[in-house]
């Protein structure tokens, strides 16, 4: 994370003026889940929603207010097109593993950026997104994970070939949903 992203912790949440009460419910929903998992440094959290909802800033204020605490020295956050880019390499040079990626895979913080943006087609791409999330959806009761996605996670079918499988792994989790662009709205 970027030095000004650093900085950000739960007394920067603020909640906009939004007009529409469930947007402001879904933030202040959306607040209580980041002191949960702040507090539990377990389970599974999709935040997922408009562009602009606050969902990258959910992220990264749950690694700073775990750093912060002492709680999580060891967190980490990526977009995921970064991850694909590291697992492209992996995957020219024949090589099945690397650190970066054992370290994803077990890492007791990982916060994903933007899960749902790559090339869906590609089957390659969906096998190695879903190791990951799988591998971090079976170690929820001892490890936090943090997905952001705009793609609404309810609405996929498991049987569908899209990302059902991805959908339903987060389903099992906290979906915490942000509607509506924040970045102008004044603060109430």
């Amino acid at each position: 994370m970027e030095v000004a992203e650093q900085a950000r912790r739960l007394s920067y949440w603020k909640t906009p003026a939004f007009p529409d009460a469930d947007k402001r419910k879904q933030r202040d929903t959306a607040a209580a889940a980041i002191r949960q998992a702040v507090h539990d440094r377990t389970g599974l959290y999709t935040f997922w929603g408009d562009y602009g909802g606050g969902k990258t800033l959910g992220l990264q204020i749950v690694l700073n207010e775990q750093r912060e605490s002492g709680q999580a020295l060891d967190g980490y956050y990526a977009p995921f097109a970064i991850i694909l880019d590291h697992l492209r390499s992996l995957f020219n040079q024949r090589e099945q593993t690397s650190t970066y990626w054992d370290r994803l895979l077990s890492v007791p913080v990982l916060a994903v950026d933007e899960v749902t943006r790559f090339n869906a087609t590609s089957d390659w791409q969906r096998d190695m997104l879903f190791v990951l999330v799988d591998t971090r959806y079976r170690r929820r009761a001892s490890h936090l994970t943090l997905f952001a996605t705009n793609d609404d996670p309810r609405k996929a079918l498991p049987t569908s070939d899209s990302l059902g499988y991805l959908f339903s792994r987060m389903r099992e989790g906290s979906l915490l949903e942000l509607r509506g662009d924040v970045r102008n709205a004044k603060e109430a």
